[in-house]
């Protein structure tokens, strides 16, 4: 198995440092994922279809990467689905997949005026130490419409992070998100690496 960026992501120890990486990891990231078995983009589109019957509501997908969530979330029959990342280089494989309707290149750590509203948010391994900090679950509650679902997941190793699984905890809590669900499960299967999914909704 190959562990090239997945073991540099991992070992980083910065923001500056995981942007960076992402955007040399970019043309290689869908095989090393794969090859590795990467399912939490899956985990989440499947939750997110057992809660939303209606395939034609409009979904953000943030840090969708190269577009793996995105192409989880066609494959459960999802139509309209934006993407957003702060990587340059991933978001020009995003766009060649014609997954997305619209991409777009923000960054969350920064976020200016973004005036788009969503039925549905995910964010599949993107909300981490070292990636987009907690602050974006506040950020996507305006970016949600009304009675909107915000699924994103937790790996392992922000879990164990205290302090960080601690303001997660502290930034739901104090929220106007109603914590539908927690469902603890496979995130990349061969480094025996879990994720925790989240399932808010907005509360008017």
């Amino acid at each position: 198995m190959s562990y090239n960026f997945l073991d540099k992501i991992y070992k980083s120890n910065s923001y500056s440092t995981s942007k960076e990486l992402y955007q040399k990891w970019a043309p290689s990231y869908d095989d090393e994922l794969t090859e590795n078995k990467y399912v939490t983009p899956l985990r989440c589109a499947q939750i997110l279809s057992n809660y939303i019957k209606n395939k034609n509501i409009k979904i953000l997908d943030i840090g969708c990467g190269t577009g793996l969530s995105g192409f989880a979330l066609k494959k459960n029959g999802f139509k309209s689905i934006d993407g957003l990342d702060l990587s340059e280089e991933m978001l020009k494989i995003a766009e060649q997949k014609k997954i997305y309707q619209s991409l777009f290149n923000f960054d969350l750590n920064n976020p200016t005026d973004f005036n788009h509203k969503y039925d549905a948010i995910i964010a599949a391994g993107v909300i981490s130490p070292t990636h987009a900090n907690p602050d974006t679950i506040i950020s996507s509650y305006s970016m949600l419409k009304k009675k909107g679902l915000m699924i994103f997941s937790i790996n392992d190793h922000a879990l164990n992070d205290s302090l960080f699984f601690s303001s997660i905890n502290k930034i739901i809590q104090n929220s106007n998100f109603i914590l539908l669900d927690q469902i603890y499960g496979d995130h990349i299967k061969e480094l025996n690496l879990k994720s925790s999914i989240f399932v808010l909704q907005k509360s008017y």
